[in-house]
């Protein structure tokens, strides 16, 4: 007597499974100012340091020294952590915010385009803003993205291959 087996699981699908191109943060050029904040307010710190007349403004100076410090060099830093970028290859997603997590996701086979937009600043570090038009449904900027010609020469190819019929 023969039994007919069902089977326990789903067949396998016949796509890829999506695969992390890359991941992205905005370039690091936001970086440099507070970068020469902080190694400013260091040296200003060690050249003022016991040379105030009152006791209180020599306490007080690390105190200030440590606020500055928090609000204009840490805080850039953690706001630049905080925005990634992530292109696969079905998808371009956005992730950012600190308690709240937005995450924005755009498929690249409803995209039609991409453009590289570069501004002087942009041309000078070699980044640039890639925008990912839609049609209909709406468009995507990656601002300030590193290496931005690599970025959107992907992005078109990513693009092209979901997109075999040039629709």
């Amino acid at each position: 007597m023969r039994t007919e087996r069902r089977p326990t699981s789903l067949p396998p699908s016949r796509e890829a499974p999506e695969q992390v191109i890359v991941r992205l943060r905005r370039s690091g050029r936001h970086l440099v100012w507070p970068a020469i904040f902080f190694v400013v307010l260091c040296f200003g710190v060690g050249f003022w340091w016991n040379r105030f007349p009152a006791p209180w403004l020599n306490t007080a100076l690390p105190i200030v020294a440590a606020g500055l410090t928090v609000l204009l060099s840490l805080l850039p830093l953690i706001f630049w952590l905080n925005r990634v970028t992530i292109i696969t290859n079905r998808r371009l997603i956005v992730t950012q915010g600190f308690l709240v997590r937005e995450r924005t996701e755009f498929l690249l086979g409803r995209a039609s385009d991409a453009v590289l937009r570069r501004r002087p600043v942009q041309l000078l570090s070699g980044s640039g803003d890639v925008i990912v038009h839609a049609g209909a449904e709406g468009t995507m900027v990656l601002r300030d993205v590193p290496r931005a010609r690599l970025v959107h020469r992907a992005i078109t190819d990513l693009i092209d291959r979901a997109n075999p019929s040039g629709a």
